[in-house]
């Protein structure tokens, strides 16, 4: 089975012990499993500033081809080199995906620094990634993401991490929203994929690893063993991620 990785972190993370350590075990984790792809963004750029961690990633991937980057972008670029620089060193980099998280880097959903970014997302043809617990809290997921998928439909936002105990509202944004992908990689639940398939189609779901902060072969052994046709395996694994990396 062929795997492109939708849902990585590169770097050595310090908030906790985690399976897998650093670039070099990632590295081996990855090529022993057979990931060929891997759409990563640096842990630094989520936990101590995107402008430093992004230049991080982009020296990682000058030392690695199979990686695709992933900006981490917030509203420190703004403030630090303005959005139109900001789109520069995007473009200069040919960086396909951004990344968002509010929480981590200080901002809203709903803020003007959000919106701000994902038109700098359609400028570009951009894919956006939030990891679920961005949307969600203990008081719901945030109204303000239904608002942000319908403003922005031609922008691919894609979810990770989307959890079993959420899948009425993930099923939901599926549902209304044809720009929504969904990543699965600490969904272990049993039929998850078959009944997200029968529902929806294959054609919006993704695979990923969660690393470092998950071995990849529980996320494997999933899709492998799910009851889906070969083609259906064939566009989770790999083939949807590839069309977002091929986007123009």
């Amino acid at each position: 089975m062929k795997l492109y990785d939708a849902n990585g972190m590169i770097g050595t993370y310090t908030r906790e012990r985690v399976p897998i350590a650093g670039e070099e075990q990632f590295f081996q984790l990855a090529n022993r499993v057979g990931i060929e792809k891997s759409v990563l963004y640096h842990v630094d750029a989520r936990s101590l500033n995107p402008l430093v961690g992004n230049k991080k990633l982009i020296e990682v991937c000058k030392r690695n081809q199979s990686i695709e980057p992933c900006f981490v972008l917030s509203p420190h670029y703004k403030y630090a080199i303005g959005w139109e620089k900001t789109e520069q060193q995007l473009l200069e980099n040919n960086v396909r995906f951004i990344r968002l998280f509010p929480k981590e880097n200080g901002y809203t959903l709903a803020s003007n620094h959000t919106q701000e970014m994902l038109e700098m997302a359609e400028r570009l043809n951009l894919n956006v990634m939030l990891n679920y617990t961005s949307i969600y809290s203990d008081n719901g997921e945030d109204p303000y993401f239904d608002t942000l998928c319908r403003r922005f439909s031609h922008v691919p936002i894609i979810l990770t991490d989307v959890q079993h105990l959420r899948n009425m509202m993930w099923y939901e944004y599926l549902e209304l929203h044809s720009n929504v992908y969904v990543e699965m990689s600490v969904n272990n639940n049993w039929l998850t994929y078959e009944e997200t398939v029968r529902l929806f189609g294959s054609e919006r779901l993704l695979w990923g690893s969660n690393m470092p902060f998950n071995h990849p072969g529980s996320s494997i052994t999933m899709l492998a063993y799910a009851e889906l046709s070969d083609e259906d395996k064939a566009n989770i694994s790999h083939r949807n991620l590839q069309r977002l990396i091929g986007r123009n």
